[in-house]
């Protein structure tokens, strides 16, 4: 996308503007200024619309100020000329939007039927203006255009008010909406600009919240599960009054979202040149924390997109065997993503290679999963940054399902998750930011937050994995002020080498950190470990654990994934309450 069509979705909103006198501008831009609106569309329907452009270019350099109502090359140049950073017109007119690409000019035509969506494209556009948007068949028009047109945004124009501006402004297809209620020709006549910088910051604000829907409250619920016998044989302590505070007996649904993928590896710690057969197993973030859930007896889901032939029928099947609810895949698309894995020993590091691009998932649409039907009776959704990098299409997805699960009031957790053979750090930080507005519960270690987010800690050497208890919780504190996460489980692993490993974790909520024990591991095989940790603070979470629990019980899961062989994590959570409880021994249990 553009990089002012960038800023533009930011904003949210564009008031379109019709000046008869230029010497409104002035005031007209402090009032807009003034409102924290910083975007606006001068129309050319009046001689002045020329040097009202030239007034805000020169007195309010950091605002996107644009030309409406363009309807010739000649009106274009002379848009430019007076300092327009952008261009809309009513229609779609060949020549000037032929002329603006050419001149390197971003233009949003107007469009309002599926042959001038494919005229936009045909130039290379990927957003366009709905106009006029109520009258050509409202926000019903932009949903149903969007299935066959998955990459088109819309700027819908014509009909926007304040009562209707919400739900249009909530959809992920819609970058902003043009209106003019807030600068209409009778406040600006009347000199109302107090109004004007009224009614703009009411807009905004509107705006926000259809966008970004509040956290409902005790939306972390604990749930009661019949005791496990390890859970009976352990300490009776203050948790056990839980129950008397809980509402309701019903099992939670975890519901995870994501890629999974077919892993082919050597035997042992053969390397790949060594090799003469590989060993298929399937794994991929989310279906292994799916499966881990599901392990613990838990109630979990998963949702992806998977091809209709043989190897897409076996990763269903590989969730299947373990009590994964499998009955929200999608089924369509050519192939399934492909990851090599080598595994290292010793001082010899472990190899990775993806055969990834153009997976089922990664090309799927928005419009394949209805998230309202796919989360009810949902109390967990799940996902990690992996799937975000795979696609536009898949970081569309993303956000849809976040929204969702919000505007429901489902705990939304995140494993950020940063791969560097998927996306640049800013390709990274500018998705995960927009995602991470409806995220609860943040799980990251040390590179995830840096790379993703630019936060880091002092005294701190990832290579190494040193990182004091303060920069751990200085982390902690910078992602929960910046996203407002109500939890967030950071892990650390010190890497002696490929074989072994040390293993620790924090838990940050409330302002107070909280440190699991650590482990030194023999490891078998490192994949999943992340996923398998994500998995326990879940379990751990809607079991009603209490923090220091919760992130003793989740590093033990964590250190009996490195022990595993292959993606998924098979052990119970008999196994795991017992070496979160002590007994790190080993020994042969009879």
């Amino acid at each position: 996308m553009n990089k002012i069509f960038k800023q533009i979705e930011k904003i949210g909103i564009v008031p379109v503007i019709v000046l008869d006198n230029e010497k409104d501008a002035l005031p007209l831009g402090k009032a807009l200024s003034a409102s924290g609106l910083f975007c606006a569309e001068i129309t050319f329907r009046t001689e002045a619309a020329e040097k009202a452009i030239k007034v805000f270019s020169k007195n309010f350099p950091d605002f996107l100020v644009g030309a409406g109502t363009v309807l010739s090359p000649e009106q274009a140049d002379k848009a430019i000329a007076a300092g327009a950073k952008f261009i809309v017109s009513p229609g779609l007119n060949p020549k000037v939007v032929e002329h603006c690409v050419n001149s390197g000019y971003p233009i949003i035509p107007g469009v309002s039927t599926a042959g001038e969506i494919e005229q936009a494209m045909s130039f290379g556009l990927e957003t366009v203006k709905f106009f006029p948007a109520e009258a050509a068949g409202g926000l019903n028009f932009i949903k149903a255009i969007s299935a066959p047109y998955p990459n088109i945004k819309f700027m819908p124009t014509g009909g926007i008010n304040a009562q209707n501006i919400a739900k249009y402004a909530a959809f992920s297809k819609v970058i902003a909406c043009g209106g003019s209620w807030m600068v209409s020709k009778e406040l600006i006549s009347s000199k109302d600009f107090k109004k004007i910088e009224e009614e703009s910051s009411i807009a905004l604000q509107i705006v926000k919240e259809a966008r970004n829907p509040k956290k409902s409250p005790g939306a972390l619920t604990a749930f009661s599960y019949p005791k496990t016998s390890t859970e009976t044989k352990a300490s009776t302590s203050n948790e056990s009054s839980l129950n008397a505070s809980i509402e309701t007996n019903k099992a939670p649904k975890v519901i995870t979202m994501g890629e999974i993928m077919l892993r082919l590896s050597p035997t042992g710690f053969n390397r790949f040149v060594q090799a003469d057969a590989l060993e298929l197993v399937f794994g991929g973030a989310e279906a292994n924390v799916a499966v881990s859930l599901a392990n613990f007896g838990m109630q979990s889901s998963y949702i992806t997109k998977l091809p209709s032939h043989e190897i897409g029928q076996a990763a269903v099947n590989s969730l299947r065997r373990y009590g994964v609810d499998v009955s929200g895949i999608i089924r369509g698309g050519k192939r399934i993503g492909i990851y090599f894995l080598e595994k290292g020993a010793s001082q010899r590091a472990s190899k990775v290679i993806y055969d990834r691009a153009n997976s089922a998932i990664a090309e799927a649409s928005p419009s394949d999963f209805n998230w309202k039907e796919i989360l009810k009776g949902a109390s967990w959704f799940h996902f990690t940054g992996i799937t975000p990098a795979l696609s536009k299409n898949a970081a569309e997805i993303c956000l849809e399902a976040c929204k969702t699960a919000r505007s429901m009031g489902i705990t939304v957790s995140c494993d950020l998750n940063y791969r560097k053979k998927l996306w640049t750090p800013d390709e990274a930080k500018e998705t995960m930011s927009s995602i991470c507005e409806f995220v609860d519960i943040c799980i990251s270690n040390e590179e995830d937050a840096d790379k993703v987010f630019g936060i880091t800690s002092k005294n701190t050497d990832v290579s190494s994995g040193k990182l004091n208890e303060k920069g751990y919780k200085e982390v902690a504190e910078k992602l929960c002020k910046k996203f407002g996460f109500q939890k967030v489980g950071i892990t650390l692993r010190e890497s002696t080498s490929a074989s072994e490993n040390n293993w620790s974790a924090m838990l940050y909520t409330k302002g107070k950190a909280y440190f699991s024990k650590k482990y030194t591991m023999q490891v078998i095989d490192r994949l999943g470990g992340g996923d398998s940790f994500a998995a326990a603070l879940i379990c751990a979470e809607l079991k009603g654990f209490k923090p220091q629990k919760q992130i003793d019980f989740a590093s033990a899961a964590s250190c009996l994934k490195h022990s595993i062989n292959g993606d998924f994590n098979q052990v119970s959570f008999d196994e795991v309450l017992t070496l979160a409880q002590g007994d790190a021994s080993g020994r042969v249990q009879r």
